[in-house]
């Protein structure tokens, strides 16, 4: 792909980034540009990558990357060949600029920009399988905090869920931070919304869905549920945990 190099310009009361051959505006503020985001760390843009889920706008390297001495130096490879491939600008930056431009966070040299991830809103469950495995949904009631969302979306691609359903309302968005807190979970998994989780997991629960939620006072054990029912497991917020509503 093309290297370019990046200089500091001071425009419009803050400093900018722009590429030094075409005066072209990279980023203003170290956050978010053309309606897009900067997305870092290898899994997650490999993974990002790999799906095509975002439109991307380029993949940008450390320029001062050896691979040689990375452990991950395949995965390196591998995100830099797909982003060829699909006709991606290739650039090559130093390190500040990336800190720049993911705010400090943990880029590994790595950082795609692409169009943001929403949810996929779903008012309604699918109904139960008539056959087949026992499948279990994850459900979760206003997770707000990135690190722990990306973290149950880690796990549930891990343990092979059948897909993941947040409440509209005062959950983490999907951002960047998740993504790398999923290790690129998010890449790969469709995480869907309901306006109204107490109205969807009631519907689920008249489906057939068995509907379980994680609780510390008055539980049931895990082991004393009907292994053999589709599930539906809720887990609440950080900090007052589930609403009694939900269940």
């Amino acid at each position: 792909g093309r290297a370019v190099s990046y200089r500091r310009e001071a425009a419009a009361g803050y400093d900018e980034w722009a590429e030094v051959d075409d005066g072209a505006a990279v980023v203003g503020d170290g956050g978010e540009y053309d309606g897009g985001e900067y997305l870092y760390g290898v899994s997650s843009v490999l993974c990002a990558l790999q799906t095509g889920r975002r439109s991307a706008t380029r993949l940008l390297l450390q320029d001062s990357m050896v691979l040689a001495k990375r452990k991950d130096a395949a995965l390196v490879r591998t995100a830099e060949r797909l982003a060829a491939e699909g006709g991606l600008p290739v650039s090559r930056v130093d390190k500040h600029s990336l800190n720049l431009l993911t705010r400090d966070r943990p880029h590994q040299g790595v950082v795609l920009q692409a169009e943001a991830l929403g949810f996929e809103p779903m008012p309604l469950l699918p109904p139960p399988p008539s056959e087949g495995a026992r499948a279990v949904w994850l459900a979760l009631d206003e997770v707000s905090d990135p690190q722990n969302l990306g973290s149950l979306l880690r796990s549930a691609l891990f343990l092979g869920a059948a897909g993941v359903l947040v409440s509209e309302k005062n959950s983490a968005p999907l951002t960047p931070a998740v993504s790398r807190a999923s290790a690129g979970a998010m890449e790969l998994l469709r995480v869907h919304s309901s306006r109204n989780l107490v109205r969807t997991l009631a519907a689920a629960r008249e489906a057939g869905w068995l509907v379980a939620g994680a609780a510390l006072e008055e539980s049931t054990l895990p082991s004393q549920l009907d292994r053999e029912r589709h599930t539906v497991l809720v887990l609440g917020s950080e900090g007052r945990g589930l609403r009694t509503s939900v269940l």
